[in-house]
């Protein structure tokens, strides 16, 4: 079996560096309520990491990159930049929420076409998958769409192997920018994956989430929770396929390599 470890780009050799901690709580301004699976990091440079249900989080940062900002986003809510000198201790961070506009689709009578997009393959000659258990990571696939208002109905995703037990993930949508590469998180909502299989086909129902989309997009499963050895874990891969764009942690940059990890999608139009 061919193992292909795709977040294994750069090394980072920090330690040869002093480093300043970022740390502290993040919550919702309104309710006060921890706010979870939150991006956090400095924007294109693999230094970042994802809030847990507690609304904590830590990383460090190295000095080299110490008067660099630091941005917080979260799906439903105002994105904030702060300098690190915010991060001193542990502090409480207030997030503010983002109106919702819901998406209004007309409904017709005519005859709907079902498609397959993306790479659907289920082999497990040949995998890959995460390399380094850096919460941000994420695994994308472009969708290449030709007709307005197509409808993403179901999202899919091949186990080739599995050791962890019942793994999670966040499902996201990016449209795409000039340089054709995923840009702005077009969901209203944060949609999680979670699932019991150790292998085989995950479906994940999009049709109760409203995705209507007139141009590229591309779909991404991204990594949220500390659940150990991402090692243990390997996704159905195709040598001739949609390429795969990935990125090592929250807010870093995207790179693309040429090979076609099965992340694929039932689109209706």
């Amino acid at each position: 079996m061919k193992k292909i470890g795709i977040l294994v780009l750069s090394v980072f050799f920090t330690s040869l560096y002093s480093q300043k901690n970022c740390q502290g709580i993040l919550i919702d301004s309104t309710t006060t309520q921890p706010i979870e699976f939150a991006n956090i990091g400095i924007v294109g440079k693999g230094f970042g990491t994802v809030t847990n249900e507690k609304g904590e989080f830590n990383f460090t940062v190295p000095d080299s990159l110490a008067n660099t900002p630091i941005k917080i986003s979260m799906i439903g809510y105002h994105s904030k930049t702060l300098s690190l000198s915010k991060f001193s201790g542990v502090e409480k961070i207030k997030l503010s929420q983002s109106a919702t506009n819901l998406n209004e689709v007309a409904v017709s009578v005519k005859k709907t076409k079902v498609k397959i997009l993306g790479n659907d393959t289920k082999t497990t000659s040949m995998t890959a998958g995460f390399t380094k258990n850096t919460l941000g990571a994420e695994l994308a696939v472009k969708l290449n769409i030709k007709h307005p208002k197509t409808h993403l109905r179901k999202f899919y995703l091949n186990i080739a192997n599995n050791s962890i037990e019942k793994p999670i993930f966040r499902f996201n949508v990016y449209n795409k920018d000039e340089h054709g590469l995923p840009k702005d998180n077009i969901l209203s909502q944060s949609i999680i994956i979670e699932f019991k299989e150790k292998k085989g086909l995950i479906e994940l129902d999009l049709t109760p989430y409203n995705l209507y989309v007139d141009d590229d997009v591309f779909i991404s499963v991204e990594w949220i929770k500390d659940l150990g050895d991402v090692k243990g874990l390997f996704f159905s891969t195709k040598m001739v396929g949609s390429a795969t764009y990935f990125r090592q942690a929250s807010q870093d940059k995207w790179s693309k390599i040429p090979i076609g990890v099965g992340l694929h999608a039932e689109v209706a139009y």
